[in-house]
C-alpha cells in the first residue's frame, strides 16, 4: 500500500513524500489514518535540532499520535479490517504499526479528541507524579499544548484551584476559556505577590511545562514550602544560575522528573508500583484518557487552534518555525 507522509531532510525543512509501507509483518497493523495531532513542543525540537534533542540522522519522520482504522493485521494479530484503533503513527495517509504502540478506542470518543491520545497520556503521567490532594492550588508553567492539558488533569485529580501561567496573552485567553482553570501573567509583580499569600509562600504544587530552560527558575522561585515541582517539559538547554540554597534548599522543594519515557514495560500487572502513582503503564493511560474525554472531563476542543487536511501542511510548520505562540493544538485529516 502506497502512502503519502512528511518527512524532513534537513533541518527548518518538510515536505510531503509517496512511499510504499508493504504488508504488515508479524504482531503488525496497517493502518488508514482519519487524523494526527501535531506535538509543537517536540516536532518543533526535532525539525530545528534544538538541544537536548535525540540524535536522529535525516531524513526524519515527524508525529507519532494517530487515529485510524486497520487496513490489514499482520501474522498473531486479531483485528478485523475497519477496526478503530489510536497508533504512534507519523504525519500522513497510512502506517505500520507494531501492537505494543496500538490502542483501543470506543466509538464515543471523536477522532479530534482521540487523536491526542499521546499528548493525554504524557501529561497524565506528570500529574500522577505530582500526587494532587484534593483541594490543593497547581500552577502549571506554560500555557502551551502539553501545560494546558497538565492544568486540566491537575483540576481531574482533586486540585481546588488550578492557574496556567503564560507570558502570550492568547495563551491565557485559551486556559480562561475552560471554566475550572484561571491564568496568570509570570511577568506581573502583583499577580506574583498574590500567588505568593498564606502560611506556605506559594502553590504547594507547580508544573513547569514551557520546554525552556530559564522558566524553571521561576518554577523554584514561585513554589512556596515544601512544594514538589513537576519538571514536566522537555527542556531544550541547560538553565543557568540556580540559587538551589535559596529557591530549592531552603523550601524543602521536592523536584520531580516526569518524562514518559521512564515508564516501566511491565507496570500494568504491579499494583505496588501503580499504587506510588508513578508506573502507570501506557496502555492503562491512554484508556483513562479516553473514558476522562468520552464523558468532558477532559475537553479538547479549545485547545485546537488549527485544522487542515493534511495536504496543507506547510503554513503550520512555518508558524511552528517561527515560534508562533497561536500555534498549539493541531490537528491534521487525511481522509
Amino acid at each position: 500500500m502506497q502512502a503519502q507522509v512528511l518527512v524532513s531532510h534537513s533541518v527548518e525543512t518538510i515536505q510531503m513524500e509517496t512511499i510504499e509501507l508493504g504488508d504488515p509483518g508479524p504482531d503488525e497493523v496497517l493502518v488508514r489514518h482519519h487524523v494526527t495531532a501535531m506535538s509543537p513542543g517536540t516536532e518543533r525540537a526535532s525539525l530545528l535540532q534544538l538541544p537536548n534533542t535525540p540524535s536522529q540522522i535525516w531524513p526524519r519522520n515527524v508525529g507519532y499520535s494517530a487515529v485510524g482504522e486497520v487496513v490489514a493485521a499482520g501474522e498473531g494479530v486479531d483485528l478485523a479490517p475497519g477496526t478503530r484503533v489510536l497508533t504512534r503513527g507519523r504525519h500522513g495517509t497510512a502506517d505500520l504499526a507494531p501492537m505494543r504502540d496500538v490502542f483501543m478506542v470506543d466509538d464515543d470518543v471523536a477522532d479530534q479528541d482521540a487523536a491526542f491520545h499521546t499528548l493525554l497520556r504524557i501529561t497524565m503521567q506528570a500529574v500522577r507524579k505530582a500526587r494532587v490532594e484534593l483541594g490543593e492550588t497547581v500552577l502549571v508553567i506554560g500555557g502551551g499544548l502539553i501545560g494546558q492539558l497538565a492544568a486540566q488533569w491537575a483540576y481531574v485529580a482533586g486540585a481546588g484551584r488550578v492557574l496556567v501561567a503564560d507570558l502570550d496573552p492568547q495563551r491565557r485567553a485559551m486556559a480562561e476559556a475552560v471554566p475550572w482553570l484561571e491564568s496568570m501573567d509570570p511577568a506581573s509583580e502583583e499577580e506574583r505577590a498574590v500567588l505568593a499569600e498564606g502560611h506556605t509562600g506559594g502553590p504547594p504544587v507547580v508544573i513547569e511545562s514551557t520546554g525552556f530552560p530559564a522558566p524553571i527558575n521561576d518554577a523554584f522561585i514561585m513554589a512556596g514550602h515544601l512544594t514538589r515541582v513537576v519538571l514536566l517539559g522537555s527542556t531544550r538547554g541547560s538553565t543557568e544560575s540556580v540559587n538551589f540554597y535559596r529557591d530549592v534548599h531552603k523550601k524543602g522543594l521536592t523536584i520531580i522528573g516526569a518524562h514518559d519515557s521512564i515508564r516501566q514495560p511491565d507496570a500494568e500487572d504491579n499494583p505496588f508500583l501503580n499504587a506510588l502513582a508513578v508506573h502507570w503503564s501506557a496502555r492503562r493511560d491512554v484508556a483513562v484518557a479516553m473514558r476522562m474525554a468520552a464523558a468532558g472531563r477532559i475537553t479538547l476542543d479549545p485547545l485546537i487552534t488549527h485544522r487542515v487536511k493534511g495536504s496543507e501542511f506547510e503554513p503550520i510548520y512555518d508558524l511552528l518555525f517561527d515560534f508562533e505562540p497561536s500555534l498549539v493544538g493541531c490537528l491534521f485529516d487525511w481522509r
